[in-house]
């Protein structure tokens, strides 16, 4: 089976990244940073997205409970690749963040490009993602999606991926997925 993954969101907590670097360089901001779009609402929103890009933030993202674990089992049996919304200029810091995990591929391609390469470079048969529009482009493109369901932003995402609350369900959807194909 080939899976593709997300990282942000999905694999590590891009957000309480976000908002540990918020409160170490005491940078305000007037907004819930638990909701999605998370580097926004700044007065200055690309100054201070280059701020958390250009440090040591980005490259000690923590890994979601178990993820880790689950997706370096998942990788000894199955191709995993990953792929990112980061600009390729953010690769080597996306490979720190990632080096205790074993993955077929790893590709930061950038926000434009990411659809494409997943439906028609990599061709998963499996995508797990947690951005909305895109769990629809690859449930529209026919490919089985599965996403976090701990976001309030893929609330309602259940009528085009099948939804998971813990790392440890997805070798069971997956096994699933593939006895009901």
């Amino acid at each position: 089976m080939i899976i593709c993954s997300d990282v942000d969101g999905v694999i590590l907590n891009y957000i309480q990244g976000f908002i540990d670097f918020t409160r170490k360089e005491k940078i305000p901001y007037s907004h819930n940073p638990e909701l999605y779009g998370v580097i926004s609402n700044f007065p200055d929103n690309l100054k201070v997205r280059d701020q958390f890009y250009s440090g040591k933030y980005l490259s000690q993202l923590k890994f979601y409970d178990d993820s880790l674990e689950i997706l370096n089992l998942l990788a000894s049996k199955h191709e995993l690749h990953l792929v990112s919304a980061l600009e390729p200029e953010q690769s080597k810091k996306r490979v720190e963040n990632l080096k205790m995990l074993n993955y077929t591929t790893l590709q930061c391609v950038g926000d434009d490009r990411k659809e494409e390469i997943v439906i028609e470079e990599i061709q998963p048969d499996v995508m797990i993602e947690d951005r909305p529009e895109l769990i629809e482009a690859f449930h529209r493109a026919g490919i089985r999606v599965i996403f976090p369901d701990w976001h309030p932003y893929t609330k309602g995402m259940e009528c085009f991926a099948t939804p998971f609350s813990l790392w440890n369900e997805v070798p069971y959807l997956l096994h699933n997925s593939l006895t009901t194909d």
